[in-house]
């Protein structure tokens, strides 16, 4: 499994690589939107996007997630945010999306990445059934 983890801070953004890594994920890491967008078009394997939803720019997350999407079409997203209302109302109906509340440890992390991998199987194996 292909992992894109979209975080601005870079401590962040090592932790998680790390974290990821250990557990046999393959990790790609973007600094922001543009980075995102640069890499999901390089690299259209990646199953899981886990992406921090304040990243500092103009975009909303929705804008955000609908322009990576046009490259990764099987792709699945985790959404980080502290804003637990906000998140929960946004991605409600999103199929292709887990949230994942701030603060969140090693744990919370690999069960919403999890889910995503378990949405994927589901969806690949509805699309065998079609």
């Amino acid at each position: 499994m292909h992992v894109l983890v979209v975080e601005d801070d870079l401590d962040t953004r090592d932790l998680l690589q790390h974290a990821l890594k250990k557990e046999g994920y393959e990790v790609s890491q973007a600094l922001g939107v543009s980075d995102a967008l640069r890499l999901s078009r390089m690299h259209p394997d990646i199953d899981v996007v886990v992406m921090d939803m304040h990243l500092c720019c103009r975009q909303s997350i929705e804008e955000i997630t609908r322009e990576i999407r046009r490259c990764l079409h099987n792709s699945h997203y985790v959404l980080a945010s502290g804003d637990w209302d906000t998140l929960e109302s946004r991605c409600r109906n999103q199929r292709d999306t887990t949230v994942l509340r701030k603060p969140y440890g090693k744990q919370e992390l690999l069960r919403a990445i999890g889910r995503s991998v378990a949405r994927l199987s589901l969806g690949d194996s509805y699309k065998r059934h079609d």
